[in-house]
């Protein structure tokens, strides 16, 4: 990430079964870039804080858990995890709230529509780190291993 411009790598292999391995990869190598070269700076906001304030802004909760479990390595760039339900004070309160959520958008899909929705996630995720650098490059080498999610 020098001088706003970012270039991070990953890679499928033909042995490793995994969704999204290489790009998980490759973004988790551009978040360190990104929490490493901005964390430093002293007196201004730094891009890493800006970016974490616009996820924080722009995305749900259950976006920001599925990018989380996606791609574990942008842990830093995603910001704090909020509390969740299961840490309520109060057992009463968790279930007024739980019975809520029920009814919310908490409740997880399945199949191609959850897959578009990660998609999507993602595609957000890098819409925004990309409107805070000058240009970003991932290079994702041999496709081919690739699984279907991906």
């Amino acid at each position: 990430a020098k001088n706003g411009y970012a270039f991070a790598s990953g890679k499928f292999d033909e042995n490793i079964i995994r969704p999204l391995s290489a790009f998980s990869d490759a973004m988790a190598s551009l978040a360190k870039h990104i929490v490493v070269e901005n964390d430093d700076k002293k007196g201004e906001s730094s891009i890493s804080t800006l970016i974490r304030d616009q996820i924080r802004y722009e995305f749900n909760e259950e976006d920001v858990e599925q990018l989380r479990r996606v791609l574990p390595g942008c842990a830093k760039l995603l910001g704090a995890q909020r509390p969740s339900l299961c840490s309520l004070p109060s057992g009463a309160d968790a279930a007024v709230l739980v019975s809520r959520a029920s009814s919310s958008s908490l409740n997880h899909l399945a199949g191609k529509e959850s897959i578009s929705q990660m998609h999507y996630a993602i595609r957000r995720l890098l819409k925004t780190i990309c409107s805070y650098l000058k240009g970003v490059v991932l290079f994702i080498d041999d496709l081919q291993w690739s699984d279907t999610a991906t």
